[in-house]
C-alpha cells in the first residue's frame, strides 16, 4: 500500500482513560481494519480522565472539559477520512448532560453534516467495551471479529438514537442514502 492510499479513522470515546487504555485501543485497531483503514486515531468527547464514565457527571457539570476536548477533536476531525462514534450510548447525569448534549450536537454538525462517513457498532454510539456484549447477543454463532464485522453500521441523521440524542435545532438536511448501510 502506498502512501497515497493511507486513510484515517477517527474513533471518537468519551473520555481518556486513568490506564493505558490496551483493550479499548485493540477494539478500535480491529474495527478500523475491518472498516479498510489504515490508520486510526482516538479523540475524546471530554477531556479530563476517568477511571469509568460515570465520573464525568461529576467532572462534567462546568464547560471546562468539554471545551478542552473540542481542539484535540477538531484537528483529529481534520484529519479523518471517516469517524466511528464510540462514546458511549448513556449520556451522563445532571448537568454534565447538557454539556454532554451540546457537544454531541457539535461533533455531528462537524462530521456526519460534513459528509464524512460515519460508523458505530449496532444502533448506536456504543463504547468498544461493550461492542461483545452486543456482538454476542445479535451475532451468537459469529467469532467476535466476524460479529463485529456485520455490527459496524455506517450512520445518517434518519437514525433514531442520533434524533433522540441532538438537542432541539434547525434540522440539517440528510445525506443521499437514507437507510443506514452494512458493511459486510
Amino acid at each position: 500500500m502506498t502512501a497515497t492510499d493511507s486513510r484515517t479513522l477517527v474513533a471518537v470515546l468519551s473520555n481518556p482513560p486513568l490506564t493505558d487504555g490496551h483493550r479499548t485501543l485493540r477494539r478500535v485497531d480491529l474495527a478500523a481494519e475491518l472498516l479498510g483503514f489504515t490508520h486510526r486515531r482516538v479523540a475524546n468527547l471530554f477531556a479530563l480522565p476517568s477511571h469509568a464514565t460515570g465520573a464525568i457527571a461529576d467532572l462534567g457539570q462546568e464547560n471546562t472539559g468539554w471545551d478542552q476536548a473540542r481542539a484535540d477533536l477538531t484537528d483529529h476531525l481534520a484529519a479523518a477520512d471517516a469517524v466511528l462514534l464510540a462514546y458511549g450510548c448513556t449520556a451522563p447525569a445532571g448537568e454534565a448532560r447538557h454539556h454532554f448534549r451540546r457537544q454531541v450536537d457539535w461533533l455531528l454538525d462537524h462530521s456526519v453534516a460534513a459528509t464524512v462517513p460515519t460508523w458505530c457498532v449496532g444502533d448506536g454510539p456504543r463504547h468498544p467495551s461493550r461492542w461483545q456484549r452486543w456482538t454476542s447477543r445479535t451475532h451468537p454463532d459469529l467469532a467476535f471479529p466476524d460479529a463485529l464485522r456485520q455490527s459496524l453500521t455506517r450512520l445518517d441523521l434518519t437514525v433514531p438514537w442520533i434524533e433522540l440524542t441532538l438537542t432541539p435545532r434547525t434540522p440539517a438536511a440528510p445525506p443521499s442514502t437514507a437507510t443506514p448501510e452494512k458493511d459486510h
